[in-house]
């Protein structure tokens, strides 16, 4: 090459990864973005492209830094780049309940929702604490996240405090009240059990009862239970809730039925509302102990819409909430808030609705 000639940094007349003479692999971590730009020959500015907008880079040059950052152990320095934009491209969620198969359907709502934005959905479970809510909420708020999602709205006082002073969008998901000061995907929980309510209502039912399971902390049963109760108010019947002693969703749907056995017949209910399916497996599974027939003896409902819900015998009456639905539409909303550069906007409210799926169970013999 003559004196003075610069060589080119085109990546399509590179030779390729393989090679190219190796020097000893640096341990994981090591590597910076200035490393990896100058083994592809192109800037730092292309390499932050492909993890943060790959769409902007050619095919030829995205596998060449791929192949490149596989062999390298190459990791994106994430509060540097947080430094240097002054914004993070994590959304904090805050869950009750990862190990459950709605919440399950939540996050991947909102995974799917992030995906083409580069977005990475970052999660902390709580267990229905709102102790534990509120660390997460602190530790999460402390990177600077583009938004936070969360799967409750009865948030400690220092909790709320926090998200009220944020400079990014919060979200409460789940469930929907009136006069929050922050974004809600959602249903409103009483309008579930207003809804079971009045399908037992119209069917001529007078005593209906709602079962929960000893939790204070699910706090969305209680909703559903609220709703329940002020229907029945308001058909002019007294309300019957029934508090299962233990925790555990199976034991407290068989509890139930195991007192609901040792009442006389002219005091039963007619028709029991169950907070969740579960419940209401957990009552179906127990009811040949005591030789009851589903609706024959007592009309019954869940909410959640289960899998196993379908399969019973008979199969269980639900309410189907639609998780993925929620959690496709929070992820929206925070990208469209992001597009129109509004960290803090007027509060929205985007409701979700249930459907009521009508089984054997509830249909009642009058």
């Amino acid at each position: 090459m003559p004196p003075g000639t610069v060589a080119s940094t085109d990546a399509s007349r590179l030779k390729p990864v393989e090679s190219r003479v190796r020097t000893p692999r640096r341990k994981q971590g090591t590597h910076t973005i200035h490393d990896v730009a100058a083994i592809a020959g192109v800037s730092s500015i292309t390499v932050s492209r492909y993890f943060n907008a790959p769409e902007k880079v050619s095919a030829s040059v995205r596998e060449r830094l791929r192949q490149i950052i596989v062999e390298t152990g190459y990791v994106p320095n994430q509060m540097a780049g947080r430094l240097a934009s002054a914004e993070s491209r994590l959304v904090g969620a805050v869950m009750q309940n990862t190990a459950s198969l709605t919440f399950a359907a939540l996050v991947k709502g909102m995974s799917d929702g992030f995906d083409d934005e580069g977005m990475q959905l970052l999660l902390a479970n709580t267990d229905y604490s709102d102790l534990r809510e509120e660390r997460a909420i602190r530790s999460f708020i402390g990177w600077h996240p583009s938004a936070l999602i969360l799967t409750r709205d009865d948030h400690t006082p220092d909790a709320e405090a926090l998200l009220l002073a944020a400079r990014h969008p919060i979200v409460e998901t789940w469930g929907v009240v009136k006069d929050r000061p922050f974004h809600q995907v959602g249903f409103p929980h009483s309008e579930v059990g207003t809804l079971l309510t009045e399908h037992f209502l119209a069917q001529g039912a007078t005593r209906i009862r709602f079962a929960l399971r000893q939790a204070p902390q699910d706090f969305r049963a209680q909703q559903r239970a609220e709703g329940y109760v002020q229907t029945m108010r308001m058909a002019g019947l007294q309300a019957d809730v029934d508090n299962a002693q233990c925790e555990d969703e199976y034991e407290a749907g068989a509890q139930t039925i195991d007192r609901f056995a040792q009442e006389p017949l002219a005091q039963r209910p007619q028709a029991i509302i169950f907070a969740s399916d579960t419940m209401g497996v957990g009552a179906v599974l127990r009811a040949p102990v005591h030789g009851l027939r589903f609706p024959a003896d007592v009309g019954i409902a869940g909410f959640g819409d289960a899998p196993i819900s379908a399969r019973l015998s008979p199969a269980l009456t639900s309410v189907r909430p639609k998780p993925y639905e929620i959690g496709l539409k929070a992820a929206q909303l925070i990208k469209a808030l992001k597009a129109e550069k509004r960290s803090v906007a007027e509060p929205s409210t985007q409701i979700v609705p249930c459907e009521l799926i009508v089984r054997e169970s509830s249909r009642l013999q009058t």
